[in-house]
Formats: C-alpha cells, sequence, structure tokens
C-alpha cells in the first residue's frame, strides 16, 4: 500500500476554545475554519507542535463527530492519503478493516474522496484520496 500520514483527527466541542490551548505548545492555524456540508462538521487544520491536526466540531445534531463526544473520545482517527484510493480500501478490508462510511467527497480535501475504517479493536483510520 502506498501511504502518506496526513493528520491526527481530534474531535472538538467548540474549535475556537480548543486553539488557545494548542497554541501553548505550538501549534497554529493553517487557515480560516470553514464547513463540510457533507460530513456535518467544522473543520481547522492547525500545525506547528507536532503532528498536523484536523480539528473537527459538530455542525448539527446529526454529525457522527457529536457521538464522538459523548462517548468522551478526543483523538479519534490517523489519516493517511492514498495514491490507490481503491486498492488501499481493499488491503484494508483484507486485514479485517470494516469501512464505517462509504467513499464520499470531502471539503477538507479540495472534493477528493475519503472514507473511515475501523479494526477489531476499534483502531479508525482515514484514507484520503491523493491528489492525480
Amino acid at each position: 500500500m502506498d501511504l502518506r500520514f496526513h493528520h491526527v483527527g481530534m474531535a472538538c466541542r467548540k474549535i475556537a476554545a480548543e486553539l488557545p490551548e494548542l497554541a501553548v505548545v505550538g501549534y497554529s492555524a493553517e487557515g480560516p475554519m470553514f464547513e463540510d456540508p457533507i460530513q456535518q462538521v467544522r473543520i481547522q487544520f492547525v500545525s506547528g507542535g507536532g503532528p498536523r491536526l484536523e480539528l473537527i466540531e459538530p455542525a448539527g445534531a446529526q454529525s457522527p463527530v457529536a457521538g464522538i463526544l459523548k462517548r468522551g473520545s478526543k483523538f479519534y482517527h490517523l489519516a493517511y492519503e492514498a495514491a490507490r484510493f481503491d486498492d488501499a480500501i481493499a488491503s484494508f478490508r483484507a486485514q479485517q478493516y470494516l469501512p464505517v462510511s462509504s467513499p464520499a467527497p470531502a471539503v477538507a480535501f479540495d472534493m477528493r474522496r475519503i472514507v473511515f475504517l475501523a479494526s477489531a479493536t476499534l483502531t479508525l483510520v482515514e484514507l484520503i484520496e491523493a491528489r492525480t
């Protein structure tokens, strides 16, 4: 599999409340916060203090991030760009990772497809279709 690490996903009740705390350890916003109506989330990428983080807050009651926050989770997924997106999905499935979403376009990645897959131990991986 040709994968490249992209970010760690961090669920937030309010992104604005997280930014000052992350600044203490060297993180700063990469650009403006934006909304993804397909995923029902608001997103802010930050970098500088360690691995790149994707801060994600729910944009409505039906957002999948709302459920993650209810369970008390914060850092909840590892994301990788996949040069051969469909082959990468098949490879993860062969390793017993199950898709928890269907491949869908994502505003955060210029409408390239993403998919989330979970292992039996609940490791959640996001695959991002690499630019062609």
